[in-house]
């Protein structure tokens, strides 16, 4: 396996995706980014929750920032995942091994799009608490993740046509319908 995103530094990152390798391409590109949302997302709570002024519940504070917390490991552990997935589908394709690979190749970016809009749905949580002043960071965190699902989504729509089987491939659209509705009415900003 390639060296992880993560251990790079972002420069590296960034050379990496302009290179001519086929991995670390969009779907690694977008689960960074939708993990960079979220940790926004956690930095405007833990200020909200810093504040003197702060009258909320700090049990709900704990829980929005677990859930952003578990949200983001799970973007961290898909940047990684796809360059192997990728990797994969793309060195079976042709053998009996390719359609467990492609499933892989298409459940990596989904599940991705999932955490980046459970994401979202928090982000929502925190409006109500997130004073005007620090509001711009929030409204930021969510348009990155919006971004994010609907980056991801591109690589699973074009994954799943490669499905032969007309089922899985309706199923994987209605999903990914559903995600695109959440990405595009997910905020007020």
């Amino acid at each position: 396996m390639a060296d992880s995103v993560w251990k790079s530094t972002l420069e590296n990152f960034r050379e990496r995706l302009a290179g001519r390798e086929s991995v670390p391409a969009g779907v690694s590109a977008a689960a960074v980014a939708a993990s960079l949302g979220l940790s926004l997302l956690i930095k405007v709570v833990k200020i909200v929750s810093q504040r003197r002024d702060f009258q909320g519940d700090p049990a709900q504070i704990e829980v929005l920032l677990a859930a952003a917390r578990a949200e983001s490991g799970k973007l961290v552990l898909c940047a990684d995942e796809d360059i192997v997935a990728f990797a994969e589908y793309m060195s079976s394709r042709g053998t009996p091994a390719e359609p467990a690979a492609l499933q892989r190749a298409i459940q990596t970016p989904l599940g991705a799009a999932r955490a980046a809009a459970a994401g979202l749905q928090l982000c929502a949580e925190a409006i109500p608490l997130t004073p005007a002043s620090i509001a711009p960071d929030l409204g930021t965190a969510a348009l990155i993740l919006a971004g994010s699902v609907r980056a991801l989504l591109l690589s699973v729509e074009s994954n799943a046509l490669r499905l032969t089987d007309r089922e899985s491939r309706d199923q994987i659209a209605r999903e990914v319908d559903v995600l695109k509705l959440l990405a595009r009415n997910h905020q007020p900003w």
